[in-house]
């Protein structure tokens, strides 16, 4: 494996680093990988302790 090839492999596991929810894009040109996007989601766990909406007649 080249050196340049195990920088992108560094990068890629440094943005799957702590990633829970998301993605990571590799934009490839003619073969060899020249960007990598990482889109991270922040999901917001549901409440345990929900109010029922009451109705008073």
């Amino acid at each position: 494996m080249e050196s340049g090839e195990q920088k992108w492999i560094g990068v890629i596991k440094e943005k799957l680093t702590g990633l829970r929810y998301g993605q990571i894009l590799l934009t490839v040109h003619e073969g060899r990988i020249v960007q990598i996007e990482r889109t991270e989601k922040t999901r917001l766990e549901p409440s345990s302790t929900r109010t029922q909406p009451t109705r008073e007649d």
